[in-house]
């Protein structure tokens, strides 16, 4: 009953490399979205690469934007984005999809192939044999994945941390921060006026002693214009003598 597999060894393998291909595909997510749930169940404290890009992008959306994140909408973004070597997990999906049912496709193509060179129902029965428990491999590990249900899971724990705990936490620094800065400006106010006071008290002593200069001046020359006073009324004298 084998025969007819061992002669079209290309259609054999292609079969099954699409069937483990798919398998492999759901293992795959199912896998990372697990690993993700659980490193999302202590948010704060996570070390998954793709959750805290997750919590730094909401910071920063939330510190451009000065307000709350839709973040219904910003979850959804962002399981759209999760990804395993560059590739989409719902791309990769897709391609789980799509792979199982090439193999429905070439296993098809292979009892076309066989009928068609005189090959007898017994002879192709590995193949419907191989596409049935193919199918339904797939379909058993797709239940027992359960990518869906995953994916809410993930998507609840996410919206739930970022709404009640990070936003509030960010709404806190951000006040904790407006009042820093009023506490700086006042500070800054208060040592300006009192550099202004200074320079105001240093130019009043600056003129008060300009002006005791003077006074003593006009007090160092007074003498010598009183002298200078006599000797020219003594010379009027002598002259109109």
């Amino acid at each position: 009953m084998l025969t007819i597999l061992m002669e079209h060894k290309i259609l054999t393998g292609l079969i099954l490399f699409s069937l483990l291909f798919s398998i492999i595909c759901q293992i795959i997510s199912g896998v990372i979205y697990h690993r993700m749930i659980s490193s999302s169940d202590n948010m704060a404290d996570t070390k998954n690469r793709q959750l805290k890009q997750c919590k730094e992008k909401y910071a920063g959306s939330y510190k451009l934007n000065g307000k709350m994140v839709n973040t219904g909408v910003f979850v959804d973004r962002f399981l759209k984005r999760v990804s395993f070597a560059r590739i989409k997990l719902s791309w990769l999906n897709h391609l789980s999809g799509q792979m199982m049912m090439f193999s429905v496709l070439i296993s098809g193509l292979s009892i076309c192939l066989s009928l068609a060179a005189g090959g007898t129902l017994f002879q192709i029965i590995p193949y419907y044999l191989i596409s049935i428990l193919g199918m339904y491999l797939y379909f058993s590990i797709s239940g027992m994945v359960d990518l869906q249900e995953k994916r809410d899971v993930l998507k609840i724990n996410l919206t739930d941390y970022l709404e009640n705990q990070l936003a509030p936490r960010l709404e806190t620094e951000k006040e904790n921060a407006m009042e820093e800065g009023i506490r700086k400006r006042e500070k800054y106010a208060k040592e300006l006026l009192k550099e202004i006071e200074a320079q105001d008290a240093e130019q009043e002593d600056t003129s008060n002693q300009d002006g005791e200069r003077e006074c003593a001046a006009e007090q160092a020359l007074q003498p010598v214009m009183n002298q200078y006073q006599e000797e020219l009324e003594t010379l009027l004298e002598e002259f109109f003598a």
